[in-house]
């Protein structure tokens, strides 16, 4: 008697248990809906949601596009701005300075010079060249060495000048270069015993930038072939 009791209890217990599970089964897809429903919210705050984060990622896009496009156009004008600086300081160069070529038949002596003079006088024992506006001069001539100077007594006679500020003498030649008031003055000589050669170049102090590199031409291509003898 107790056994079946036992077991008719037990039959009880085992149909409880498997009620609750089937009621369980049936009520867990309410309970999941209700949860997502109370963690996610309504359709319409869903959607609400869904266009927020949208709107956050395109407004993102957006800074992130327009951070780029402010970078390339700030490095496109600063390229630009680095062509039109070095434009300008092309256009504020110096010209290039032109050259023409003097030979004096008499004395065999050539230069270069700069195209740019015209001849205002002119000699068998040389010519004056000067620009349009008498700023620019360039002198060579050559003459007898008569009292039979040496370079020596030449050159410690020219360097007398007080406005010297350069001077250098080599073999039978020296150069001095002084200021004549506003104008900077570039003196060569190559002395012989028959003749002596010369070229003096004179130019405004304040267009000293443009006529250094031509002095180096001038005074490199000054060539006094025939000083050891008279004309």
């Amino acid at each position: 008697m107790k056994r079946s009791i036992k077991v008719i209890i037990g039959l009880l217990v085992i149909g409880l248990l498997i009620v609750i599970g089937v009621m369980y089964k049936i009520l867990s897809p309410s309970l999941s809906a209700e949860n997502a429903k109370s963690t996610i919210g309504t359709p319409e705050q869903v959607a609400d949601k869904r266009i927020s984060d949208a709107k956050i990622i395109a407004d993102k896009k957006i800074v992130d596009a327009k951070i780029i496009a402010d970078k390339k156009l700030s490095d496109a004008n600063a390229i630009e701005g680095q062509k039109i600086s070095n434009t300008k300081s092309q256009s504020e160069l110096p010209k290039e300075v032109e050259y023409k070529n003097y030979l004096n038949e008499k004395f065999l002596c050539s230069i270069k010079y700069p195209s740019e003079l015209k001849v205002v006088k002119e000699t068998v024992n040389g010519n004056m060249f000067k620009s349009d506006d008498d700023s620019i001069s360039l002198q060579i001539y050559g003459t007898n060495n008569v009292s039979h100077d040496t370079v020596d007594s030449i050159y410690n006679k020219a360097i007398k000048n007080n406005n010297m500020y350069y001077k250098v003498k080599n073999g039978n030649w020296f150069v001095i270069s002084y200021t004549d008031g506003d104008k900077i003055v570039y003196q060569k000589k190559v002395v012989g015993k028959g003749s002596i050669d010369t070229f003096i170049f004179k130019f405004p102090t304040n267009q000293k930038n443009k006529y250094t590199k031509a002095v180096e031409m001038i005074e490199k291509s000054f060539k006094a072939s025939s000083t050891d003898k008279a004309h």
